[in-house]
This record gives C-alpha cells, sequence and structure tokens, in this order.
C-alpha cells in the first residue's frame, strides 16, 4: 500500500510541476513578448537568432558609415558645383578679355574679378564638413588643403570606409585629384603650373595689359575647369554607389528584422489560448489531486 501511495503523489507531483512550468514559461512570454526568453528554451532558434543580431548589427555599422559618406560627399558636390560655376566665369573673362580692341583700364577692372572669384574659390577649396574637417585635403583633414598663396598642404592618402561585406568608398579625397595643374610650355620647357597659380596670372596679365597672358590662360582655365568636372563625376559617381548600398542595406535590414520577429515575437492570440488551456489543466489537476488524496482503502471498504 506505501508503494502504490508514493506512486501516486509522486506521479501527481510531477504533473502539477508540468503544468505550473508550462503556465510560468506561457506567462513569461506574454510579459516580454517573446517567444524564446532563454538559449535553453529552444537552442536551435536562439542560435539562429544570435547570427541574425550580428549580421544586423554589422549592417547597422555599414549604414551609420553611409550616412557620414553621404553627408561628406554632398557637401563636397555643392562645393564642386559652385566652382564649375566660377570657371564658367573665368572662361568667359579670358576670352572677352584676349579681344584687342578692350583697353588697359577695361582688362585692370576685369583683374579685380578675377581676383575675387579667386578667392571665392579658394574659400571653397578649404571647405570643411559640419565636423570641422577639410573637404579637399586628404587625410590631412585639420589644416586647410591650400595656403593663400595656393600652394596644396594636404595629402594623398585615401581612407577606405567599409559599406558593405568586400565594398568600401573612400572617404578622403585629394585637393590636386580636384583642383589639377595644368601643364605649361615655356621657353625652358614644359612645367607644372598649380590651379591657383592660373588665376593669379589671369588677373596679373589682365593688370598689366599683357594680353599674350590673358589668351594663353583661355586653354588653361579650360583645362582646369575640367578637372573641376571630372572631380564632379567621380564624386557623383561615389554619390550613386552610397545611394545604391544604402538602399540594399535597408532591404537586408527589414527582410532580417522579419525572420527575427517570426522566430521571436509572440503570437498574443495563441499565446492567450495556450496560457488558458494550461490554466485549465493545472486547475483540473490540482482538484483531482485533492480528490484523489483524500482517498483510502477503507473508502473502498463495506
Amino acid at each position: 500500500m506505501k508503494i502504490s501511495t508514493n506512486l501516486f503523489f509522486q506521479r501527481a507531483s510531477q504533473q502539477l510541476v508540468g503544468n505550473q512550468d508550462r503556465l510560468a514559461e506561457v506567462q513569461l512570454q506574454l510579459g516580454t513578448g517573446k517567444k524564446i526568453n532563454n538559449a535553453s528554451d529552444a537552442p536551435d532558434k536562439a542560435s539562429t537568432l544570435q547570427r541574425l543580431r550580428t549580421l544586423m548589427a554589422q549592417q547597422e555599422s555599414y549604414k551609420g558609415n553611409l550616412e557620414k559618406l553621404t553627408e561628406r560627399l554632398n557637401n563636397q558636390d555643392t562645393a564642386l558645383r559652385n566652382v564649375s560655376s566660377m570657371m564658367t566665369r573665368l572662361k568667359e573673362l579670358s576670352v572677352q578679355y584676349a579681344n584687342g580692341t578692350l583697353s588697359a583700364d577695361q582688362r585692370r577692372i576685369a583683374a579685380i574679378e578675377v581676383r575675387g572669384i579667386r578667392d571665392q574659390i579658394y574659400s571653397l577649396a578649404n571647405t570643411k564638413d559640419s565636423n570641422a574637417l577639410g573637404l579637399f585635403g586628404g587625410s590631412r583633414v585639420g589644416v586647410d588643403a591650400f595656403s593663400q598663396s595656393g600652394v596644396y598642404a594636404g595629402d594623398q592618402t585615401k581612407t577606405e570606409v567599409p559599406i558593405g561585406d568586400a565594398r568600401v568608398i573612400s572617404n578622403r579625397r585629394s585637393g590636386t585629384d580636384v583642383f589639377m595643374p595644368v601643364t605649361r610650355t615655356g621657353p625652358g620647357g614644359p612645367t607644372s603650373v598649380g590651379f591657383f597659380k592660373v588665376i593669379d596670372d589671369l588677373a596679373a596679365g589682365l593688370d598689366a595689359n599683357r594680353i599674350d597672358d590673358v589668351k594663353r590662360s583661355i586653354e588653361e582655365i579650360n583645362t582646369l575647369h575640367q578637372g573641376i568636372s571630372l572631380a564632379q563625376a567621380d564624386v557623383g559617381a561615389d554619390l550613386s554607389a552610397v545611394e545604391s548600398q544604402s538602399n540594399n542595406i535597408e532591404d537586408q535590414l527589414i527582410r532580417m528584422k522579419g525572420l527575427v520577429s517570426d522566430l521571436q515575437d509572440v503570437d498574443y492570440a495563441e499565446a492567450v489560448t495556450r496560457m488558458q488551456k494550461e490554466m485549465l489543466g493545472l486547475q483540473a489537476a490540482q482538484s483531482s489531486f485533492a480528490q484523489l488524496s483524500k482517498l483510502s482503502l477503507f473508502n473502498y471498504i463495506g
């Protein structure tokens, strides 16, 4: 009789504990909104969730890099569009004042405008972003890319920023790749002349009424403008790549968040139904245990 009674209480206790554990589990799920609250709940799914979270964190990191790159590239694009507009004006002035019929006084007045344009381009060449980092100095972002005399003070370093798996874009742009020098042929042979020196020579030629110098500047200014146009195209290509990659990452994040939700998020309607079922089961088990525990062999005698 002792053996039968012990077995009865053991099995009843196990049933009650099982009911209570299942009820506690569904209540925890409803409280947290998560189907998996401990790795032991579903090891395979927990492992998959961890991999997904790692991938999402990596994509978020790429997304942050892209946002910074977009701001920097937009700043470069704006600066170069303004420079391009000014280069167009410089070409117009060099062609107009190469005309021999104009007077020396007219050319001196034009020289004033050329120097004003030069100062504006110089300011744009030293443009900084919202973090006070130079746009056209290579990795030397803390100093002006060009000195007042037009000498390049930056470097040629290009820092590659990861924007995706095995995909990078440089967030540094060398000033000499944008404000390119020209090759000038003179008595001593070809020499390299800096971007701002070409503009300074145009202003000096106008000021001194040297028509040959003004005529020479027409082709040189055109060459400078072509360099700016190439830099604009390069920035535009980077912006296009950044936009495309941003869209791709957004799509990936949406997809992975959906997978995480499918694995993790509780279906409240199903969970509430399951909780009610477990509560009824627990109540029934407790009631049965209470009734059966009162019985003994004497209930069956007589």
